[in-house]
């Protein structure tokens, strides 16, 4: 006991490291000047900071990919919960003919939206096919599609968790079954609500492989792929790279803090049924 008192802080702190190394490293170098970047061996704190990278990429067509994945996120996010709460809703509360079913196929997409880049081919040729390729919604329905099965399966759990008398009380009152799912179901999912859009948001952020295929345009360009734009054809400029990175960063961070709490009591919550 008095071992794993002792080894479980080394782990934390051992994990901290290995996760925040990058990220500080990162930092650093997106504030060397482009002669000290490469120097051997390499200075970690004794340089003169500049935001010169940081300047190229500003001057780029970065900040017009930010507000693209920005846009993209936003309505994943918004029509993505929006699908999820309305399916998770229909699942758990309505009887139709193959609903076991149906259900289960949402689930086993879990797994097929996680490794989604095993889709694109397929995706291209159907989305060629109807038209629908670099336009400005095009990201927006891939990412949506992509993450809605792991979050109709988190919406799900949380309604499970509440009571259906409260569904009888408000038809006592004359209430529809959609005022119940807007004046009730909606308000008492608001964790599960977060989470499920936390998801949808890192997803759309983070994505690239899609956002490299599925538009052409640079004026639709998402950040992910507006990234990787300095990695040149002479190799990478490293000091506009990471800076580009580090502005990707800043709102997942943000987002990520603000949401945080509520994403772990969403995946939580209805777990313990009472």
């Amino acid at each position: 006991m008095r071992l794993r008192n002792i080894l479980t802080p080394i782990g934390i702190v051992l994990l901290i490291l290995i996760n925040l190394t990058p990220l500080v490293w990162g930092a650093l170098t997106s504030i060397k000047a482009s002669h000290e970047i490469m120097t051997y061996p390499p200075v970690v704190f004794s340089f003169s900071p500049t935001l010169e990278h940081y300047k190229v990429v500003l001057d780029s067509d970065f900040p017009v990919a930010l507000r693209n994945t920005s846009l993209y996120a936003i309505a994943s996010v918004v029509l993505g919960v929006l699908l999820a709460s309305l399916a998770a809703y229909g699942f758990d509360r309505f009887r139709f003919k193959f609903r076991q079913g149906l259900f289960l196929l949402v689930v086993a997409s879990i797994p097929l939206s996680i490794g989604a880049a095993a889709l694109l081919i397929p995706n291209y040729l159907y989305f060629t096919y109807l038209g629908l390729t670099n336009e400005w919604f095009t990201l927006t329905l891939i990412y949506t599609a992509y993450t809605l099965p792991m979050a109709v399966w988190i919406m799900k759990g949380s309604i499970e968790g509440i009571p259906r008398e409260l569904d009888e009380a408000a038809y006592v009152d004359g209430a529809s079954s959609f005022k119940i799912y807007r004046l009730v179901i909606l308000p008492l999912t608001k964790p599960a609500l977060a989470a499920a859009g936390l998801l949808l948001f890192m997803h759309a952020w983070n994505e690239f492989v899609a956002g490299s295929i599925m538009v052409e345009s640079p004026s639709l360009r998402p950040v992910q792929v507006a990234i990787y734009q300095f990695i040149g054809f002479f190799g990478r400029d490293w000091g506009p790279l990471t800076a580009a990175a580090m502005l990707a960063i800043i709102p997942v961070l943000f987002v990520y803090l603000v949401c945080s709490g509520l994403m772990i009591s969403g995946l939580t919550h209805g777990a313990v049924k009472h």
